[in-house]
């Protein structure tokens, strides 16, 4: 029997776990941008032939009436001129699937807008116009099924209850994985303020970053304790033990603030006119985290990342994908609000064929930069979100906002596209609109943004701008620390500006999810925290307690000796 050997890491998220070891197969990393050109051509002719074949298989089961719609269907995509749009796209250098999705969507809108002109003059059901809704139907189902075929070759996925080992992990591959079965992390890099090390705080998945050259062969037993921040290969007996996984002490002399652990000695100024009842929300990342979300025990639902919630950039240019998702949640929460924010991708979080992972990127082309740079996709999700305030409470946030400029354009889409389904009959609701305050421009300049109707504030990517120090970088991460107090003399702004403006403002950062830290932002006057499922217990009992008593000197500052 092998020998037990220890190693320590950094804790990401607690918790103790054991099993077999997944080695993750190393990749090289994929060139930056869309591709394009030739390699655009392939993908999108390998996904209409695929879907062609799906066509004809079906047609080939089905009754004579049904392989007659199918086979329409498959000369359409035989026909040269159906395609030859997106083609063009592609030759700007556009990606297969946003210049397959744009295209389709602009034959549709063509069709529908025949349809009205010459319903209009028939005055009846039978002529041109029904015939053009009916390939609009086609049009738009074809559109599904190619999105749907470029999407088909999937991530392999690993086995359940296992341990992940491995230099990182992307947040895809983490969000394809099945974690109700067991299974924990370990990774040599990462970051403890990394998107997977949140997903594994929100769904309870034991974390350890920081492990350097990690040895074991697949198969081997590894322990990950994630709350102590190491990892044990072939544990003896008594570290074999079962163990619950562990929430964060409250008693601990130090708190989790952005992966770092920060003090909070500090007491903070009360601030006049605070919310006297603030509320308490939920983040959703995955559909699967409603399974741990009892609606009648939160206020709503203060923060959906939808980028997490469309594996695929199929997915994410499929308006019907994106509603179903929504439709879920709404139905879900029974009436209460939700907070949708648009696709935040850069950074770490990458959209395979539309945008890759790029560490660059978290200082150039993220959130709203990439949705204003790809109005087809921005447009696509804002149909959805149109469509889905139809069907209950919805907000809108955009993520990643600098300029009041950035807000008036989306404004002007939302308006643009709600006034489009209008003309269509399709039910809709124009969102109200708040914005992300996650970069200190933005957030030195609140009252510019006075189209926004509410903000909420990202702690995570707020400390990650002020601090200049990125998040998924061990080796700056105790910046984080010791700029906590410029972060709450921050805060403190944003919410006395906020208040000017009569707008409401929530935190949905790591920050709102520490209990000793939900007095110091109760007295800040926030008007709601947004948390996820597993601490939502956690922060109800911090509130219980309420706001921290006033103190001498500004807000976040630090009481010495």
């Amino acid at each position: 029997m092998a020998a037990p050997r220890d190693f320590r890491g950094r804790p990401a998220s607690p918790g103790r776990a054991m099993g077999p070891v997944h080695r993750a197969e190393e990749r090289p990393a994929p060139a930056a941008g869309d591709p394009t050109g030739g390699d655009a051509r392939a993908a999108l002719a390998a996904a209409v032939q695929r879907a062609i074949a799906e066509l004809r298989a079906l047609s080939r089961r089905s009754a004579p009436e049904s392989a007659g719609i199918l086979d329409f269907q498959i000369e359409l995509l035989l026909d040269d001129e159906l395609l030859a749009p997106a083609l063009e796209r592609i030759s700007r250098g556009e990606g297969a699937a946003l210049a397959f999705a744009a295209a389709m969507t602009d034959q549709i809108d063509k069709m529908a807008g025949e349809t009205s002109e010459t319903g209009e003059a028939d005055g009846e059901h039978g002529g041109p116009g029904d015939a053009f809704a009916l390939r609009a139907v086609d049009v738009a189902d074809l559109q599904h099924r190619v999105l749907d075929a470029m999407a088909g070759r999937t991530r392999a996925d690993f086995p359940e209850g296992s341990v992940y080992v491995g230099r990182d992990m992307p947040p895809s591959v983490f969000l394809a994985h099945d974690w109700s079965g067991g299974g924990a992390i370990a990774l040599g890099a990462g970051s403890m303020a990394s998107h997977v090390a949140m997903l594994a705080r929100a769904r309870g998945v034991p974390m350890v970053v920081g492990l350097g050259a990690l040895p074991g062969e697949p198969g081997e037993p590894l322990l990950v304790d994630g709350t102590a921040g190491t990892v044990h290969l072939h544990p003896d007996q008594r570290l074999a033990a079962p163990s619950p996984a562990m929430p964060l002490e409250m008693g601990a002399p130090e708190l989790v603030f952005s992966g770092v652990a920060i003090a909070v000695s500090g007491a903070a100024t009360a601030v006049s006119g605070a919310a006297t009842a603030v509320g308490l929300f939920a983040n959703i990342d995955t559909l699967a985290d409603l399974d741990a979300l009892d609606p009648a025990r939160v206020d709503g639902v203060g923060l959906v990342r939808t980028e997490f919630l469309l594996a695929t950039a199929a997915e994410a240019l499929n308006e019907e994908r994106h509603l179903a998702c929504y439709r879920r949640i709404l139905a879900h929460l029974a009436g209460k609000p939700v907070t949708l924010r648009m696709l935040d991708l850069g950074g770490d979080k990458a959209l395979p064929g539309l945008v890759e992972s790029d560490a660059a990127s978290v200082l150039g082309e993220r959130g709203v930069r990439i949705l204003l740079a790809h109005p087809d996709l921005a447009r696509i999700q804002a149909r959805a979100l149109i469509r889905a305030a139809a069907l209950g409470p919805v907000s809108v946030l955009l993520p990643m906002v600098t300029l009041p400029s950035e807000l008036a354009a989306m404004a002007r889409l939302f308006d643009e596209e709600a006034a489009r389904l209008a003309r269509q009959g399709v039910p809709g609701v124009r969102p109200p609109l708040g914005i992300m305050v996650e970069v200190p421009a933005a957030a030195l300049t609140l009252d510019l943004f006075t189209e926004a109707r509410f903000f909420s504030v990202g702690t995570n990517d707020l400390m990650q701008y002020l601090a200049a120090a990125a998040r998924d970088n061990p080796s700056v991460a105790h910046l984080h620390a010791e700029a906590e107090t410029a972060m709450f003399r921050l805060l403190d702004h944003i919410c006395a500006t906020a208040r000017r403006l009569d707008r409401p403002v929530s935190v949905c950062g790591d920050l709102a999810a520490e209990p000793r830290a939900v007095g110091r932002l109760l007295a800040l006057g926030v008007a709601g925290l947004s948390v996820a499922p597993g601490r939502l217990a956690a922060v109800r009992a911090a509130m219980a307690a309420g706001p921290l008593p006033t103190g001498a000197g500004p807000a976040g500052a630090r009481t010495e000796g």
